[in-house]
């Protein structure tokens, strides 16, 4: 799909005028977990409130004893008396649950009805002091809500839209996150793709989450981060649970005062000096392609196959300036086959581990990108095999190295 997006977040044409789509399929939400069938917020709110409430519990305590059921005890001392915005609420099973613990929750969501069950159910339960609700419009806009969210949380909802309306989306989010505030996603990984068949994610949504699914759309880190950017992030969490069908992420915004996008130097984070082609170093089994190069690896774990000079991009990003925040590298590349590590070196020699991305071999372009900081700027990428008794092999595609957020 096409994408039109800018680093504000807008689109240049009116992609938000879908969201209807989006809408009709969300006012169902599973009965618990994914695997106990789904319904239609409209019929539960036909219910009495006796029958509503009972049912709502039963699938509450379902969702709460399944595969995120850690949720809570990882979660309910940090929640307690702190204000969190939930994009996506559904039926609103988190929030309630922690709001019964001491969270003060606001439940946004694009659905009317789904918001009606939820008020309904926070009144049978005494919690309405410690909830309130924001229907989410066409313009995406969270202007009504104030400014003092310790958290956001978004628990498997704006992956079901596509990457440029889930940005304007937590664009708008971030700007009502405190100084040091949380964002707190689950999402579906790439193996959860892969292993699927790698349909489109306008197909991959049905497998997922049932034919009316318009839209699905795997995630990993730097995918969160290149939504959320330019807003930096630290993580707190990352990791696969439930045999790689989702991934949790808890990032802690790391910043010392709130988010405002008009408070970054635009200019300055797109800057990025494109390494070419011909920078590149070649260690063995290298052959040139009119726009890419392939690459073969050496045999044998960890062995070098490429290697590409940083300094010089480095230099010239930073110009006259006396300090760099940090830097970025941005790869666009396809691993045909075993498993490549993207990792960066030193001036001294010395290999940074904690920056390095290890991709598996797949069917799709990915990005890799690698940051190194201020006080620990790299001299080189080195890319080698990670993959014993197998030369790796992969094409790389563009390379550019840029200021990081």
């Amino acid at each position: 799909m096409a994408n039109s997006e800018r680093l504000d977040g807008r689109q240049d044409g009116s992609a938000f005028a879908e969201l209807d789509r989006y809408r009709d399929k969300w006012r169902e939400a599973p009965l618990g977990s994914d695997t106990d069938g789904r319904m239609f917020s409209s019929d539960l709110l036909a219910m009495s409130d006796e029958k509503l409430l009972a049912a709502w519990d039963a699938m509450a305590g379902r969702r709460y004893g399944g595969e995120i059921g850690w949720l809570g005890p990882l979660y309910f001392d940090t929640f307690r008396a702190s204000h969190v915005l939930e994009l996506g609420s559904g039926l609103g099973f988190d929030g309630i649950r922690f709001a019964e613990a001491g969270a003060l929750w606001t439940f946004a969501d694009i659905v009317p009805d789904n918001l009606d069950v939820i008020r309904r159910i926070a009144c049978l339960k005494g919690l309405s002091d410690r909830v309130r609700f924001h229907l989410i419009d066409d313009d995406l806009s969270f202007s009504a809500l104030p400014a003092d969210y310790d958290v956001i949380w978004v628990f498997g909802s704006i992956h079901h839209v596509p990457f440029e309306i889930a940005r304007k989306e937590a664009l708008e989010a971030l700007s009502h996150l405190k100084p040091a505030g949380r964002w707190m996603e689950l999402v579906y990984p790439r193996e959860r793709w892969l292993r699927e068949g790698a349909p489109a994610f306008e197909e991959w949504g049905k497998l997922t989450d049932g034919e009316r699914t318009p839209w699905a759309e795997w995630h990993d880190i730097e995918k969160v981060r290149r939504r959320l950017f330019p807003a930096p992030f630290r993580t707190v969490l990352d990791f696969e649970f439930c045999s790689h069908n989702y991934r949790w992420f808890d990032l802690q915004y790391a910043s010392d005062r709130p988010f405002r996008l008009d408070d970054f130097d635009v200019d300055l984070l797109s800057r990025e000096t494109v390494l070419s082609n011909a920078s590149i170093s070649l260690k063995a089994g290298a052959r040139r392609t009119l726009k890419a190069q392939s690459f073969r690896c050496p045999a044998g774990l960890f062995a070098p196959a490429a290697e590409l000079d940083l300094a010089g991009a480095i230099r010239g990003l930073q110009g006259d300036r006396a300090f760099l925040p940090g830097i970025a590298v941005d790869i666009d590349c396809t691993v045909d086959r075993g498993s490549v590590g993207f990792g960066l070196v030193d001036v001294a020699g010395a290999y940074l581990p904690g920056a390095e991305t290890v991709v598996e071999s797949g069917p799709d372009s990915r990005r890799v990108t690698l940051r190194a900081t201020a006080g620990d700027l790299p001299s080189k990428l080195i890319i080698r095999n990670l993959r014993s008794g197998c030369r790796s092999a992969f094409t790389m595609r563009s390379a550019a190295v840029r200021i990081a957020g």
